[in-house]
């Protein structure tokens, strides 16, 4: 029998670890694929023999589980948010699902854990257990919404320097498909979201798909707004006929300076974001550094 002091520390450790392995397990496989296609990169295009991929059965354990809370299928908009985040393998929403139920047990087994060191009465021991499981089933949504917007903003960073690099392609000669697929494994190295994205733009137009279908597919799956910009812009220089280079060289410089111009909006926020903390934090201590000698000199005086 453990003794109850350690009840707690073993319950968060166990927390953590769980946590840790989950993460692990669904970043695994998307890790392998990355792998091997950088392999064949940089062997210049040869194709080299897959290696063979062992289930992970934890990730397979958590699918299982997961598909049995999600009889009706997962809903369009989770299927939206895991591609956002990079993970639009078969059977990922089941997982997610597999995690969340997993956390749910752990913060109520948690929260149970605590309620034995304590006496507590019995609304806010039900109080306790439901913020625990609430609490425990919110980390991978917020860990989602994290990997989410950490994509899209690498994809946004990159963005400029694909559009440049797209334009040079154009503006030699290329046709606008050659020169999209060139863009696309020089952006390999750079920013591997926007090169997947990329080289799924092009599957889908070799599977049948018009290219602004295609592209207004690809902003959808990433979620960044320029995509669905650049996506206009290639569709109307087709349709009208227009300059390919000249259009795209026009969206480039709008779009560094749309950088910019986000960049300096952050910068100018800071002072407000700091506000805050100056006030609850670090004034009180000011006040009390330089201000606490003459009051205690003051309260000793008028005590005499």
């Amino acid at each position: 029998m453990l003794p109850p002091d350690l009840l707690i520390p073993m319950a968060v450790f166990a927390i953590v670890a769980l946590s840790g392995a989950m993460i692990v397990a669904t970043n695994r496989r998307g890790r392998r694929t990355l792998d091997a296609r950088l392999k064949q990169i940089r062997t210049d295009g040869v194709a080299l023999p897959e290696p063979e991929v062992r289930p992970n059965p934890l990730a397979e354990l958590l699918g299982k589980v997961g598909g049995l809370s999600v009889l009706g299928g997962p809903s369009p908009k989770l299927r939206q948010t895991l591609a956002r985040a990079g993970y639009s393998q078969r059977g990922v929403a089941e997982l997610f699902f597999g995690i969340k139920i997993t956390m749910l047990v752990v913060g109520v087994t948690a929260a149970i854990l605590v309620l034995l060191q304590f006496q507590v009465s019995m609304a806010m021991g039900v109080l306790i257990v439901v913020a625990g499981a609430a609490g425990a089933t919110m980390i991978p949504n917020f860990i989602l919404s994290q990997k989410v917007k950490k994509r899209t903003g690498e994809i946004r960073n990159a963005l400029p320097n694909a559009i440049d690099l797209l334009e040079v392609c154009v503006s030699a000669g290329m046709g606008v498909d050659q020169a999209w697929n060139a863009t696309a494994e020089e952006m390999r190295e750079a920013s591997q979201a926007l090169a997947d994205e990329m080289a799924l733009v092009n599957l889908e137009m070799l599977l049948g798909a018009r290219r602004p279908e295609a592209l207004k597919n690809m902003a959808n799956r990433s979620g960044a707004d320029d995509l669905a910009s650049l996506s206009s812009i290639i569709s109307q220089a087709d349709r009208f006929g227009t300059s390919m280079a000249d259009a795209l060289r026009t969206f480039a410089e709008t779009m560094r300076e749309t950088r910019s111009q986000r960049a300096e909006e952050s910068a100018e926020k800071m002072a407000i974001k700091l506000l805050l903390p100056m006030v609850i934090f670090i004034f009180p201590v000011v006040l009390i550094v330089s201000a606490g000698p003459a009051a205690l000199k003051m309260i000793e005086m008028f005590s005499k």
